[in-house]
Order: C-alpha cells, then sequence, then structure tokens
C-alpha cells in the first residue's frame, strides 16, 4: 500500500516538475490574447504575435453614431497604441503570482476552460476627453424649465420643453471596453434625456396654487434695509412636483449673503511724528444666518398658501454681528512706539494698470495691525482680487507664461512685504519665488533672491508677528519715483538682522528664440511677447540675534528656469 502511494506521488512530482519545466519561461497553455493562442510562447514571441494580430485589426478611429449624425473619435490624436509588452507580460504572469492555490487554480482554469485576456493599451486621457467634449456640445439640447409667472393679475404657466445631454462616463466606457476586446465598430452614443415637462394635471395644480399668491408679498428687513419678494419672485419659488423648491430659496438666501455679509473690519491706524493717530474706524462684522433665513422664507410661503389674510408677510433677517479684534480704545496699549524695520522695492518701467493695482493692494495693507502671536497672510488681508474689487488687467505669471490677468502687480507687494518682514526679523512662515528671475525685484541693486509671488488662494506669503506688542503697517506707493516703501512699527525687543548678499550660480542661457506666426499681424511685422532671461539659482542667509541669542538662521532657495523670448511674426493681410 506504502508503495504504490509513494509511486503515485513520485508520478504526480514528476508530472509536476515536468510540466514547469516544458513551460519554463512560456506562457502556460489555454490562455490567448483577443482568441489569439499565447500557450508555449515566450514573452518575447508573444510580443511579435500580439503585434501582428492587433496591427491587422487595428482601426485609427471609431465611429460614434446618434440618429443620423456620426462623429469620429480620432485614436492617433489621443496617443492610442496597444501596450504589446505589458500585454504579453500579463499572459506570463498566469500562473506566476506567488501564491500556490492562486497559481493552481489559473493554471487549471487555463488548461480545462481557458483564459481569454484582453490586452493593455494607452492613450492620453485628457485628449480623449476633449474630443468627447465637441461631441458632447453638438449633442447637447439644453432643458427648457416650467416657468410660472403672474401677468395682470393672471397666472400664466409654461410647460417647458424636453432637452438631452451626452452620458459621458458610459461613452467613455464603452470606449474603453471596445479598445480592450480589440472592438472598433461604431458605437450608438448614450444620450440622458431631459424631461422637465409638466403635464396638465400639474399645470393646473400650479394655477390653482399661484392664484393663492395674487397681491402678496413678502418684507425682508434688516437694520434699515429691506427687500421686496412680490408676487412673481414668491410664486418662482414653487417646486412643480410638490411644495417649495429648497434650492431656488437657498439661491436667495445666498443672494441676500452678499448684500449684507462683510468681515469685522479692524481701525487703522499710522505713525505720524512719534505718535499713532486713527484713520479708519472699527467696524464690525455681519454675516447672514442663511439656513434660518431659508426656513423663515419657507414658512412665510406656506402661511400664503393656508390662505390666511394677510398681504403682506414681514421677515427679520437673522445675521450674527462679530465684534473687530482692534478698535480705537486700545490705542494706547497696542505698544506702537517705534520704526523696527523697513523693506523697499522698484516699479519702474511698469505699465499703468500695474501701477494702479500695486496702489490699490498697498492701501489695502496701509495701517493694518497684526496682533502679537498672530500669523499675517497676504492673501486673506487682500481677500478677492479682481475686476469686482477695483484691481485691473496687467501681466502675471500663470502656468509657465506672462499672460494677461487680473491683478497683475500684487507681487510686488508681496516682494516689499517679504523684505520689511525679513529686515524687521520677523519669522517667515510661507515664501515662494518666482518661475523666472522678474527684472522689478532686481531694480535698485537688489539681486535675485529676494522676491515673493503669491497667487490667490493658494500661493501666499505669510510671517509671524513673534513681538510682545502689535506691529503697524505702513506703505508708501510713490509713483513719481517708482518706489514701494514698507514700514513695521511696534516694540523693538533689541533683535538684530544680518542678510546677506545673494549668492547665485548654476546660471543657463535661455533657449533659443521662438517665433509663432500671427495672422492677425501684417506680414513682415514682428512683435515680442516674451523676452529672453537667463536661468539661476540663488540663496540668501538670514540670521536674527537678540544679544547672545539666535532667534531665526536659514537659508531662502530660489530655483529661476531660464526664460525663452517668444516672437510673434505677421501672416495676414
Amino acid at each position: 500500500m506504502w508503495l504504490y502511494l509513494s509511486a503515485v506521488l513520485l508520478l504526480l512530482f514528476l508530472i509536476f516538475v515536468g510540466y514547469h519545466l516544458a513551460y519554463w519561461n512560456r506562457i502556460y497553455p489555454g490562455i490567448t490574447i483577443v482568441n489569439q493562442p499565447m500557450g508555449n510562447k515566450t514573452i518575447a514571441e508573444a510580443i511579435t504575435s500580439i503585434k501582428s494580430h492587433v496591427s491587422s485589426i487595428k482601426s485609427n478611429k471609431i465611429v460614434l453614431v446618434y440618429d443620423e449624425q456620426q462623429w469620429e473619435i480620432n485614436l492617433a490624436e489621443v496617443g492610442f497604441a496597444y501596450d504589446t509588452t505589458a500585454t504579453a507580460q500579463k499572459a506570463y504572469r498566469v500562473g506566476r503570482s506567488g501564491s500556490l492555490v492562486k497559481d493552481f487554480r489559473g493554471k487549471a482554469q487555463a488548461w480545462f476552460s481557458g483564459i481569454n485576456l484582453k490586452p493593455e493599451y494607452r492613450l492620453d486621457q485628457t485628449l480623449l476627453e476633449a474630443q468627447i467634449a465637441t461631441v458632447a456640445a453638438q449633442i447637447f439640447v439644453p432643458a427648457i424649465d416650467p416657468r410660472i409667472e403672474i401677468i395682470n393679475k393672471e397666472v400664466k404657466i409654461e410647460q417647458g420643453k424636453e432637452g438631452q445631454e451626452l452620458d459621458r462616463r458610459k461613452l467613455i466606457s464603452s470606449l474603453a471596453s471596445r479598445l480592450t476586446s480589440a472592438d472598433f465598430r461604431p458605437i450608438i452614443l448614450p444620450v440622458i434625456h431631459l424631461t422637465p415637462i409638466l403635464n396638465e394635471v400639474q399645470m393646473e395644480n400650479a394655477r390653482q396654487r399661484a392664484e393663492k399668491f395674487l397681491g402678496k408679498k413678502v418684507t425682508l428687513v434688516f437694520n434699515e434695509e429691506s427687500w421686496e419678494l412680490g408676487e412673481n419672485e414668491l410664486v418662482g419659488f414653487f417646486s412643480f412636483t410638490n411644495g417649495f423648491d429648497r434650492q431656488k430659496i437657498a439661491s436667495q438666501a445666498a443672494n441676500l449673503a452678499s448684500a449684507i455679509d462683510r468681515p469685522p473690519q479692524n481701525a487703522a491706524f499710522q505713525f505720524t511724528g512719534g505718535r499713532v493717530t486713527q484713520f479708519r474706524s472699527a467696524a464690525e462684522g455681519l454675516a447672514l444666518e442663511q439656513e434660518k433665513t431659508l426656513q423663515l422664507i419657507k414658512s412665510a410661503l406656506e402661511e400664503i398658501e393656508e390662505e390666511r389674510e394677510k398681504k403682506e408677510e414681514t421677515i427679520s433677517l437673522p445675521v450674527i454681528t462679530t465684534p473687530p479684534v482692534i478698535t480705537i480704545d486700545q490705542i494706547n496699549n497696542l505698544g506702537i512706539k517705534e520704526l523696527l524695520g523697513r523693506g523697499v522695492s522698484y516699479f519702474g518701467g511698469s505699465i499703468p494698470s500695474r501701477i494702479h493695482n500695486i496702489v490699490l493692494a498697498s492701501s489695502a495693507l496701509n495701517g493694518v495691525v497684526i496682533p502679537p502671536g498672530a500669523i499675517f497672510s497676504l492673501n486673506e488681508t487682500l481677500g478677492e482680487v479682481s475686476p469686482a474689487t477695483g484691481y485691473q488687467t496687467a501681466f502675471i505669471i500663470k502656468e509657465g507664461r506672462t499672460i494677461l490677468g487680473d491683478g497683475g502687480g500684487v507681487c510686488q507687494v508681496s516682494t516689499t512685504l517679504f523684505r520689511v518682514a525679513l529686515n524687521t526679523g520677523l519669522p517667515i512662515v510661507e515664501r515662494h519665488p518666482h518661475s523666472y528671475r522678474v527684472n522689478y525685484y532686481e531694480q535698485g541693486g537688489f539681486g535675485p533672491g529676494l522676491d515673493a509671488t503669491v497667487w490667490i488662494p493658494g500661493v501666499d506669503l505669510k510671517f509671524k508677528n513673534d513681538t510682545s506688542a502689535y506691529v503697524l503697517i505702513q506703505t508708501d506707493a510713490n509713483t513719481k519715483t517708482m518706489t514701494l516703501t514698507y514700514e513695521f512699527y511696534g516694540t523693538s525687543d533689541g533683535r538684530q538682522v544680518t542678510l546677506s548678499k545673494p549668492k547665485v550660480w548654476d546660471q543657463t542661457p535661455p533657449p533659443p528664440d521662438l517665433y509663432q506666426d500671427d495672422p492677425t499681424l501684417p506680414v513682415g511685422t514682428v512683435k515680442r511677447i516674451e523676452r529672453a532671461i537667463w536661468g539661476a539659482k540663488a540663496s540668501v542667509d538670514w540670521k536674527v540675534t537678540r544679544g547672545d541669542e539666535t532667534l531665526q538662521e536659514r537659508t531662502f532657495y530660489s530655483a529661476y528656469q531660464p526664460w525663452q523670448a517668444v516672437y510673434l511674426q505677421g501672416t495676414g493681410q
């Protein structure tokens, strides 16, 4: 018996060893790629076989069909290609995962029922989605929502119109399935139909509801301000299925908040003749409680619909007030006694809009006081930088290019603020150098490495007031001398600042000039839009001491990339 069992075990062992020796460095039998046998092939042989097969069936396009329209997804333009190496390696790994149970199951499945693997591929998803977006734009038909209004005491209801949009997620899934199956047949576009149309029963129900709002109004009140919602605004809150549309009421509350909300405003001061005086009063902050406002409006609508006799509902808006941190009565306790530090930069050669932005941003900083222990954020202090807040379009650095954008010139402010914070000896919490060397920040004998860029909301300049007293920021933007001067006032604790001259290395020349055809310029016209700038690495050593104590010691590094000169050459008439 034992002899028989030993013989069986030996036979199984020999079969096992023989099987693995037979397919050493070869794909196990029963494995196919798009129904093409890969068994007993090395990885190199499988790659050759896969290339031959997919090249015979591959297409450069997939046609998309909807109704009688057709579009093409150009596979070459999205960088589509089968990854034959990865596909062959995937086939080879079947039965070789390192798990005894998993590998046994894989080899058994391949042997008895076969395993048909899908080929691996690569493409640029961003480019693919750009082509799909073009198709989606042509498919899209906006749905027109039902509309209700009251004209001359008569309720008018528009039924609405159907719309449609491309189901992008389903299309991308279908494309992936087709590509992994090497199936290049046309795809019928998946389209979502938008149906906001009212039926006759809903229209009649809405008409009866709206008649209860004839001549009614709701007045919203805060302090001496009021907002009136007439009968048309009230019926505009209807949900045509039932009740009132929460989103529409929330939108009204948000509009009210934009008119009411304001952050608390600290008193602003200036240091003149050895004393501090106030030039802007403190003001408390206001914030509308939007959720409570929504519920109050909804309750008023429900009361009107219950056919109460009142023609008007009045709502006192719930507003939270926040006191300012710094008020005028604190003026003698701020500890603002003397000049702590000064920072200077020059902006000669700036275009008028850039100068405007520099003056505007500087005025927002002038008179600001930073409490002891507080971290100052330039982005938070300036708030929104856009045409809505008075900023103009000027040149900015964004995504590796110099382009026109809102608030160009604000980096002159951040650079000057960085310098005064360094010279005062305040800890720098966050600072980012520019992408390339900017002429403005090296005027006046300054070398590279003493600049700071900001980009709201992500890139900021922050420093900490680690003194025992408040720090007052005082700014002067002199448009005659093109000089920006910032000063910090407070109480000196005897700290001394040592700032080294910039060290510069690894200077690299700019790439060759680039010329781009521009049909909007006449032939023969050449216009420079980017100037060539050498790249470099720079560092500045900074040390802050007080007596024998070292408070701060660090090196600020900057890596400026070389900048290519770009010219537009006219090709137009």
